[in-house]
C-alpha cells in the first residue's frame, strides 16, 4: 500500500503521528465526504474500513477534516471503533463469525448511552448491503446466553456482574469490549480510553489467548497499552 498517498497527520500517543486509513477508497473521497455538513457517521460507514493505523509517511494535513472528526459524538467514534474490530480480528472455524458467512454480531450488555447511534450504523451498513445484527441485552441475568454474539460490549453499569459475566464467556470466542477504567485489569479484552481528547484502546491478550481469537498485529500496535493478565 502506498502510505504517502493515502496519509494524513493526526496526534498519536506522544508526539505527532502519522496515521494513514485503511479503506477501500481514497483518502480524498473520504475527505470529500466528511467535510459534508450531514453527521459523520454516515461518512464514516460510506468508507467501510476506518481504523487509524500508524504508518511512516509523508503527510498533509486538512485542518477542516481535523475540526470535523473533533466535533464528532463520542460515541459515534466508538461505534465505529466496534464495528471495525471485528475487521481486525480472527475468529475459530465453526465460532459465531461462520455461522452463515456474512453477518457480524455485536452484543450490548448493560444500560448504554450510544444504542440510537449503534441503530443508525446498522441502517446505514444495510445500505450498503453489508449485514450487521445488534443485540441489546440490557441489564445481566444468569440465564442469559451471551455466546452467541462475535462482539459483546459491556457498559459501566455492569460493574457488579462483571466477574459473572466473564465466567459465562471464559474460553469462548467473543471478543469483551468495555469503555470502563479499570475493566481490562479484570479480564475484558480491549478498553476504550480517552487519551489527548482522543479514542484509544487497552489490550488484555491473556483473555484473547484463551478464548482462541486471534488479533492482527496493527491493532495491538497502536493501543496505548498492552497486558496479559
Amino acid at each position: 500500500m502506498d502510505c504517502g498517498r493515502l496519509s494524513f497527520a493526526g496526534k498519536g500517543v506522544q508526539g505527532r503521528t502519522s496515521f494513514y486509513l485503511l479503506t477501500g477508497e481514497t483518502v480524498h473521497r473520504f475527505t470529500a465526504n466528511i467535510l459534508k455538513k450531514k453527521c459523520i457517521l454516515p461518512a464514516l460507514v460510506n468508507t467501510f474500513l476506518i481504523l487509524f493505523i500508524a504508518c511512516p509517511a509523508r503527510t498533509v494535513e486538512p485542518s477542516s477534516l481535523r475540526d470535523r472528526v473533533n466535533n464528532t459524538s463520542e460515541y459515534e467514534i466508538k461505534a465505529i471503533y466496534l464495528y471495525n474490530f471485528l475487521k481486525f480480528v480472527q475468529w475459530p472455524e465453526n465460532s459465531c463469525m461462520m455461522h452463515d458467512g456474512r453477518s457480524h454480531r455485536i452484543g450490548v450488555l448493560g444500560d448504554s448511552p450510544f444504542n440510537e447511534v449503534l441503530r443508525d450504523l446498522q441502517e446505514k451498513l444495510r445500505e450498503k448491503d453489508k449485514d450487521l445484527e445488534i443485540f441489546f441485552y440490557g441489564p445481566y441475568r444468569e440465564s442469559m446466553d451471551l455466546s452467541c454474539c462475535c462482539l459483546l460490549f459491556i457498559t459501566s453499569t455492569e460493574k457488579d456482574n462483571l466477574a459473572d459475566i466473564l465466567s459465562q464467556l471464559e474460553g469462548r470466542p467473543v471478543l469483551t469490549v468495555a469503555d470502563t477504567d479499570g475493566f481490562f485489569n479484570q479480564g475484558v479484552m480491549i478498553t476504550l480510553v480517552s487519551q489527548k481528547n482522543k479514542i484509544r484502546w487497552v489490550i488484555n491478550r491473556q483473555p484473547v489467548a484463551e478464548s482462541g481469537l486471534k488479533l492482527n498485529s496493527k491493532l495491538l500496535d497502536i493501543a496505548v497499552k498492552v497486558i496479559n493478565k
